[in-house]
């Protein structure tokens, strides 16, 4: 019974960690993830979220502005004024005191606008538009920022995981070697130089092996960093470097999306022009307002108050224009201003569609020179290990001296180092055409 229980929780043990282990079979599928949890991709979200909101703010502007006043007043003391006692049929020359008014004053109305003519209001609408957009062209490059920073890491692992491999058949061979070389010492027969080399070769490949593990292990933390993963999170990659080195690099490559935010940037250079042109113009808004009083010396409804007095009314409507002619000509210098500025984002934005031109093409033209520099790499390297072998056999058969041997084995490691460094330079040209492949 014991036994199984402790197989049962066992079970669930694995169930829980297998649910908690996060798994990646290609580049493509790091990146889908990182589109909802890397925080500069969900910050740059978040945004064009709030730019959404800003648009529709600046479209609200249009409406009528509509607003309702109250007011309720009690004059505690009614102000004293001196009249002549004639006007009342008193002796005249002489004075006397009344106050005006009503201890209560209650007031309320409505008050609407509308703009009939405003163009610098459309053209916050306009600008606001296009921030949205620039917005979204953010993300956009963002997006395609953060792949490359992904893909980086990603075929860092891959590479690293390549090397270890390679570096752990080396050890097998170098120790071989070392041992021979070992037992040839003790028996006298290679001198302590000799087996000194063979000792150093061991060391080299050790290094490599070593390097290679680790490398691999801050590249998986890297990768882990990126998609908002935590120290202890499990990152299983089930995959090899194999099965990520095809890509078709003639394929059509997808609009670039800096080149869409330069664009971007252009039109609200332009947008900003046309609104300080429009600064020249005038503006004409439509005014209705509604207003009512009542005054009573009794305090409706808590004193008793019957509602006898009345309330007058009053309402009016205008046209009302304003016409700027004359600011001190600041206007006019911002206009130039302005202009300058959008004649130097379009000279930006040309200058960038031609430079990403050129560099998809010399893109594709590195992948084709990485990708023959690695085949030759790779060619050279098994021809130094098949070189090795067959020195490595004479020397056994007493044919080749032990120092042949040392010096063959020291340049297949010598050629490995070169296959992976051309490895590592074909893999950035290749993750580098698989970003550009995509429509971000």
């Amino acid at each position: 019974m014991l036994n199984r229980i402790k197989i049962i929780v066992a079970l669930l043990l694995i169930c829980r960690i297998a649910d908690a282990q996060t798994v990646f079979r290609s580049v493509e599928d790091v990146w889908r993830y990182a589109d909802e949890h890397n925080i500069s991709i969900k910050t740059i979200k978040y945004e064009l979220a709030k730019s959404g909101y800003a648009t529709k703010q600046s479209y609200s502007a249009l409406l009528p502005q509509v607003s309702a006043t109250g007011s309720y007043t009690d004059n505690l003391a009614l102000q004293t004024t001196l009249i002549p006692a004639s006007l009342a049929g008193g002796p005249a020359g002489t004075y006397r005191t009344l106050q005006f008014g009503q201890q209560f004053v209650y007031a309320g109305g409505i008050n609407a606008q509308m703009s009939v003519l405003n163009v610098a209001r459309w053209d916050s609408v306009r600008i606001a538009r296009l921030n949205e957009e620039m917005n979204r062209d953010s993300v956009a490059n963002t997006r395609k920022q953060v792949y490359q920073q992904l893909a980086t890491q990603y075929y860092a692992y891959l590479l690293m995981m390549e090397a270890e491999r390679i570096a752990t058949t080396t050890v097998g061979v170098a120790d071989s070697v070392y041992q021979s070389a070992q037992n040839k010492f003790k028996e006298g027969t290679i001198n302590e130089a000799n087996a000194d080399v063979a000792k150093l070769n061991l060391e080299r490949a050790l290094q490599s092996q070593i390097s290679a593990h680790y490398q691999r292990l801050v590249a998986r933390n890297n990768l882990k960093a990126l998609l908002g993963l935590a120290v202890t999170d499990s990152v299983d990659i089930q995959s090899t470097l194999q099965q990520n080195l095809g890509v078709e690099s003639n394929g059509t490559f997808a609009e670039d999306p800096s080149l869409r935010l330069a664009l971007c940037k252009a039109r609200i250079s332009l947008a900003g022009y046309k609104a300080s042109m429009a600064s020249f113009a005038p503006t004409v808004n439509i005014v209705y307002n509604y207003g009512t009083t009542r005054s009573d010396k009794t305090f409706e409804p808590v004193d008793g108050a019957t509602g006898v007095a009345g309330w007058f009314p009053s309402q009016y409507w205008s046209l009302q224009a304003a016409w700027p002619l004359f600011t001190s000509g600041s206007r006019w210098f911002q206009v130039k201003k302005n202009k300058i500025s959008y004649d130097e984002s379009m000279a930006q934005y040309e200058n960038a569609k031609n430079q990403s031109a050129l560099n998809d093409e010399n893109m594709r033209l590195n992948y084709m020179k990485s990708s023959a520099m690695l085949k030759k790499a790779e060619s050279v390297m098994n021809l130094a290990y098949d070189n090795y072998r067959h020195i490595a056999n004479r020397y056994e058969a007493g044919i080749a001296p032990i120092d042949d041997r040392l010096s063959a084995f020291r340049d297949y490691l010598d050629y490995q180092n070169q296959y992976l460094n051309s490895l590592s330079d074909m893999l950035v040209q290749l993750y580098q055409i698989k970003i550009r492949q995509q429509a971000f």
